[in-house]
């Protein structure tokens, strides 16, 4: 089918899906044409769906096998595919007020990090609680040929279990089993990726699962790494999604990182991940 597609941006990083509805099976020319959209976009946003479990994970799985989360105390009991962010817990899962607060690449941390993720808000509060997008193939782009230069061949260190450590965050995740831990070994990615399907070069860094620099000294490798961060994080590379009940955002792992904003919490807000599984960074 021809996706009718609105632009919600000044570049082509985020555009909205206006002709699909998700509670109903997609064919496989409709996911075909999704895929091409996300591989050129970055960002799918499909406002106004109203889908249950069974449905969220059928659509999901048009793009892949589905990633079961480390973190299994926030898995839907019934639905392992799907990782419940609710601030009040949902049927037994562990209450999460705003766990991404942080800018990071879903399961970076991984020796195959996901493709991508989708996000159903359910309860959403009346104001704050945005989520934050970077467009890391335009941070790319913009770097000075000497950074770029300087970059070819560097891989970061991405790891779990030490960025709670390291940044004073572990109370608000429960600590990881050693079963868990045994999951999420460190491993190393390029600081630079070329997208599989595009061909396109991304920066491939985030503030929070990249730990250091293979091959320089630690403060040396988190200088770089700091700065990497702010320059992907300027205005101009940033998208900021205000939720709406209903809305699904799809988002490409291997262009984009993101980030949660701040919200009171005395109101609810319940949201549904599923997330696709990826191949080895190159």
């Amino acid at each position: 089918m021809t996706l009718s597609l609105k632009p919600m941006t000044t570049t082509s990083f985020v555009t909205e899906v206006v002709n699909v509805d998700l509670s109903q099976p997609v064919d496989a020319a409709t996911a075909s044409a999704l895929r091409a959209a996300i591989n050129q976009h970055s960002i799918l946003v499909f406002r106004g769906q109203t889908i249950d479990n069974d449905q969220h994970v059928a659509f999901s799985r048009n793009f892949g096998d589905l990633e079961i989360h480390t973190v299994k105390q926030y898995l839907l009991p019934d639905y392992p595919e799907i990782i419940a962010l609710a601030n009040r817990g949902e049927n037994g899962t562990t209450p999460i007020d705003n766990g991404g607060a942080y800018w990071h690449t879903d399961i970076s941390y991984k020796a195959k990090p996901p493709m991508g993720s989708l996000l159903y808000s359910l309860e959403v509060p009346p104001e704050g609680g945005d989520t934050l997008y970077a467009d890391m193939y335009a941070a790319y782009d913009a770097l000075s040929d000497a950074m770029k230069e300087n970059l070819e061949g560097l891989r970061a260190v991405h790891g779990y279990e030490a960025r709670f450590s390291r940044m004073g965050e572990g109370g608000k995740r429960p600590k990881l089993s050693a079963e868990q831990l045994a999951e999420v070994p460190e491993v190393t990615h390029p600081i630079v990726r070329t997208h599989p399907e595009s061909g396109r070069k991304a920066l491939y860094v985030n503030e929070g699962f990249t730990l250091g620099v293979e091959g320089l000294p630690l403060d040396e490798g988190r200088d770089l790494l700091d700065a990497l961060n702010a320059h992907a994080t300027q205005p101009q590379f940033i998208y900021a999604h205000h939720w709406r009940a209903g809305d699904l955002v799809f988002w490409d792992n291997r262009a984009t990182m993101h980030c949660a904003t701040d919200y009171d919490t005395r109101y609810a807000r319940t949201m549904h991940r599923t997330t696709i599984q990826g191949d080895i960074p190159v």
